[in-house]
């Protein structure tokens, strides 16, 4: 009996043991993310699929950006303003030594692509890429008009009627009678991008100052830094009204191209309504009366 109990209780004894060791036998499974044969079943293809189209996805979109802005960039063309077959007006003006000089004398030959008109109005026609942009300059402007030079050194100006021409070069003095009279001058050049334009752009460069719509431009000898006199309002109102005729005449140009075609062949016109036929009135025979 007591060998009994004995092996019994051992029996008893053995059941907790064998519960605690798988216990434990688990937990160390688990907490090392399971054995060597779990680890050799981990789907590592479905994460390796996961991954490539991610970098794919990635990659796609680095190259539709690129496309994107190289696409925009190569498909815009920007226009150069003047533009070829344009044609637009800028006013222009001369000082010297502080004295605002008479413009230009109207140049007989209106057919180039910078014209000196009336009262320092320029007419801009650019005909080829060579004129257009900012080859439409005053440095252009200057070679196409006979006796005036400006450089970045000097000016010279042709004279106009009883107005007599005059040179500059830098450094030299301005004579006696003028408001900088005694003083050294430079050349410079001064531009206002239009009738509004308070402050100008300065510049020594010539071939850098553009001849545009609405630009007023004024070539100046006088000392450096000093403020250059904006082309006055009867350069501009000749350069509104140049524009209304050039704006009028080509609206007349585009409605006289207008035509209608001609009617051609032989049309054949069938009238479907009803014709009605009038007879003559039938003769009426009058009996004889016996006497």
């Amino acid at each position: 009996m007591g060998l009994g109990r004995r092996g019994s209780l051992n029996a008893v004894d053995s059941t907790p043991v064998a519960q605690s060791q798988s216990g434990k036998w688990v937990a160390r499974v688990a907490s090392t993310g399971g054995g060597r044969t779990y680890k050799k079943q981990r789907p590592t293809n479905f994460y390796a699929a996961i991954a490539v189209i991610v970098v794919l996805g990635l990659l796609s979109i680095v190259f539709s950006r690129h496309q994107y802005q190289s696409g925009s960039t190569t498909t815009t063309t920007a226009v150069a303003i003047p533009a070829i077959g344009s044609t637009t007006f800028a006013g222009l003006s001369i000082e010297a030594c502080g004295t605002v000089q008479p413009t230009l004398a109207v140049q007989t030959d209106q057919t180039g692509s910078l014209v000196a008109q009336a009262d320092g109005v320029v007419k801009v026609a650019p005909k080829t890429a060579a004129q257009a942009g900012a080859n439409s300059n005053v440095a252009r402007f200057a070679t196409s008009y006979k006796g005036l030079s400006v450089t970045s050194k000097k000016l010279v100006v042709p004279a106009n009627g009883s107005t007599a021409g005059l040179s500059y070069a830098n450094g030299a003095t301005c004579p006696v009678g003028t408001p900088d009279a005694g003083k050294t001058g430079v050349v410079s050049i001064s531009r206002w991008t239009n009738f509004a334009t308070k402050k100008p752009s300065v510049s020594t460069d010539p071939a850098k100052v553009k001849l545009s719509a609405s630009a007023l431009v004024t070539i100046s000898f006088g000392p450096k830094g000093s403020a250059a006199t904006k082309p006055g309002s009867a350069t501009v109102q000749a350069m509104l009204a140049a524009t209304n005729q050039q704006q009028a005449a080509a609206a007349a140009a585009a409605t006289s191209t207008t035509t209608t075609a001609p009617m051609t062949g032989t049309t054949t016109v069938t009238s479907t309504l009803p014709v009605t036929t009038t007879s003559a009135p039938a003769a009426t025979t009058v009996p004889k009366t016996k006497k």
